[in-house]
């Protein structure tokens, strides 16, 4: 019910947004764009025919907001929320993150922008317990710095509008206290996005 009451909030939020803005030119000096996405999946193994009783879960939310310094150049922030809950799991990881995203926008003509972007920023997960068997029981604390980027096309939509679409790597890092060497994950990714600007 919280997740529909937030989804329906956000929702009003980016009308309410494209409905004042008939003037800003998008990827110009000055333009303050809002963007993100919540995503949820489910899924269940399957072995031998047999499908599990349990599923594991992600619930995302990664939200966004960029400046333009100048035509084309723009500085982001991108905090992000992922939940994780493993099939059979008493306790779920969360997993918390926040990017400076600088990037570059081009005007391809008409409404078509594509773009790119760094990401550069600071990862923890976290869980009261250990869900996962293979990094033993007692308290999950992992953290670190990650960086990627993304890459992908905007559509302008309307009057302050815009539909994304996308590709990102990440490197996420995870590493407990006392390692010397990397420990994380690398994510590549495809995206669908809206976001407004004004």
């Amino acid at each position: 019910m919280k997740n529909t009451i937030a989804v329906i909030a956000v929702t009003l939020l980016v009308l309410m947004l494209s409905a004042f803005n008939a003037q800003a030119q998008y990827a110009t000096g000055g333009v303050v764009e809002l963007g993100g996405a919540i995503s949820f999946s489910s899924s269940k193994m399957v072995a031998n025919g047999e499908t599990a009783d349990q599923s594991t879960t992600l619930f995302q939310c990664t939200p966004y907001v960029s400046y333009f310094l100048v035509n084309g150049f723009s500085i982001g922030l991108v905090p992000g929320i992922n939940i994780i809950k493993i099939a059979g799991s008493e306790s779920s990881i969360k997993i918390f993150g926040l990017f400076a995203s600088p990037g570059f926008t081009f005007n391809a003509g008409g409404k078509v922008y594509p773009y790119i972007n760094g990401m550069v920023g600071y990862t923890a997960a976290k869980s009261d317990a250990s869900p996962i068997p293979t990094l033993g029981a007692g308290e999950l604390d992992l953290k670190g710095v990650s960086f990627g980027g993304k890459a992908g096309i905007k559509f302008g939509i309307g009057n302050g509008g815009l539909a994304a679409i996308g590709a990102s790597y990440m490197a996420f890092t995870l590493k407990p206290k006392d390692a010397d060497k990397r420990s994380g994950l690398n994510n590549l990714a495809f995206s669908l996005g809206y976001s407004v600007y004004f």
